[in-house]
């Protein structure tokens, strides 16, 4: 290409683009024939954002992960139009065919050289409380700095699985209009519980059917995504409260008690959350009666990891009826190593904690969709690093890097019913992208080695 065809250079970091105007794109471009020289100008990164329908913005020569779990692809070129992506290929031939076809509308095509990099989908944390879960705890600056913090560690897309449900509800609509930079997020309110075992949550004490009902209405008419279904609901008031829930078109989520795992996926919960399902119906009969004989409880995570055992009917009942009604389960692997691993080393919390590795990993192989989730800002764990440390503990539980990319991706955006707008590269699919600097693949710690976060086709600024 002729130097006269260059609109400008910008520099971003360690990126670099080339901008052209839509009539200097010429017939006999192919893609391999760009070459980045010296940089120009330099530009802030929100300035590089594309308005919708207005400018053309090419990813080429990068390592594509494209979340799907289909092996790497070298030489990637990713095209996004507006918010959206419109291919995916590493045809420089496609190029040709896509130049010769543009619509006239385009005011500028822009290229970013990602030569050595690695881009995968945007990350998910499923289970990120950033309105608060504890009673009267809600602040709107630390909402809104947790959700920026979420976003600068490539986290494009959350589930708030709890909390005060107007401000969760109105932080998601905030985020919607852009009246707070942070991901897309989906949200639940206040905790279902009752008086039996109260919480220091966020909760709505119901005691009967007719209060549960009113309660899931109110919630509904206030516009959350979810009902957050807590520990101290019965198998009775759980399924009234999951067929009052559906029938105003919105899922359940479950942090169970007096309700095993297995009893709520047959009676038609939609999500589990925690790795480490604390019943007393999962454990035998005769450990059912230690565990109760000494006081135990939905929070009592080292007695039940003491008394379960991984191979018995009981559990292997549960991990069938989580396959079998598809329910997915974020194991929240954060917490039970902040649990079990804080202070000195202790033999019998090394115990616990493979105990919990060995779970998560029993319930991958089996067949249960694992989702990733921090819990955050539980036990202080740092909004957006606590993901990429989740991920790392998926690792250490004997998941391979290539499932977890796909948990940290795919994964959530079929649980949140938007596998067809975002959660893998693909055509038509929403721009949420990062860039690393290092394979995923060989190491997953490499997530963390971030040069750029692309949400809904904006380029954040590291």
């Amino acid at each position: 290409m002729e130097k006269g065809c260059f609109m400008n250079i910008v520099s971003v970091g360690l990126l670099s683009f080339l901008v052209f105007s839509s009539s200097e794109i010429m017939s006999g471009i192919t893609l391999m024939a760009i070459e980045l020289t010296e940089i120009h100008h330099n530009m802030s990164l929100s300035s590089l954002s594309t308005d919708n329908g207005s400018e053309v913005f090419i990813l080429h020569g990068a390592t594509l992960i494209d979340g799907t779990g289909s092996p790497p692809k070298s030489d990637a070129v990713v095209i996004i139009n507006g918010n959206k992506i419109i291919a995916v290929t590493n045809q420089s031939e496609y190029l040709n065919h896509y130049f010769n076809n543009l619509n006239g509308t385009q005011t500028g095509v822009r290229f970013l050289n990602l030569t050595g990099k690695y881009i995968m989908p945007g990350l998910f944390d499923m289970h990120a409380h950033v309105g608060g879960v504890l009673k009267d705890s809600y602040d709107q600056a630390a909402s809104e700095k947790m959700l920026g913090m979420l976003l600068d560690y490539g986290i494009t897309t959350i589930r708030n699985p709890g909390g005060p449900t107007n401000e969760s509800v109105s932080l998601r609509e905030d985020l919607l209009r852009g009246k707070i930079a942070g991901p897309e997020m989906f949200t639940a309110g206040r905790l279902l519980n009752t008086p039996e075992l109260p919480v220091p949550f966020v909760e709505k004490q119901v005691t009967t059917e007719e209060e549960v009902i009113e309660e899931v209405r109110r919630q509904a008419t206030s516009g959350v995504d979810f009902i957050k279904l807590y520990v101290g609901l019965n198998p009775e008031l759980l399924k009234v409260a999951i067929d009052e829930a559906h029938s105003q078109g919105i899922k359940v989520i479950g942090h169970l008690y007096l309700t095993s795992w297995t009893d709520a996926a047959n009676l038609g919960m939609d999500f589990l959350t925690h790795g480490v399902p604390v019943s007393p119906f999962l454990l035998s009969e005769d450990k059912q009666r230690i565990f109760n004989l000494t006081g135990g409880g939905p929070f009592d995570h080292s007695l039940w990891l003491d008394l379960v055992d991984l191979n018995s009917t009981e559990i292997r009942n549960m991990i069938d009826s989580l396959v079998q009604n598809q329910i997915p389960v974020d194991p929240t692997l954060n917490i039970y190593e902040a649990i079990l691993k804080q202070g000195s080393y202790d033999p019998q919390n090394e115990q616990r904690w493979n105990k919990v590795l060995q779970l998560t990993k029993i319930m991958h192989e089996r067949g249960v969709q694992i989702l990733s989730g921090t819990d955050i800002p539980n036990f202080k764990l740092v909004p957006g690093k606590s993901l990429h440390h989740e991920l790392e503990l998926l690792a250490e539980a004997g998941i391979k890097p290539m499932d977890i990319i796909k948990i940290a991706t795919k994964n959530g955006a079929k649980a949140l019913s938007i596998i067809n707008q975002t959660g893998t590269i693909e055509a038509h699919k929403q721009a949420d992208i990062l860039i690393l600097s290092a394979n995923p693949i060989e190491d997953i710690e490499n997530i963390g080695k971030i040069d750029a976060v692309i949400s809904n086709a904006r380029i954040i600024e590291k």
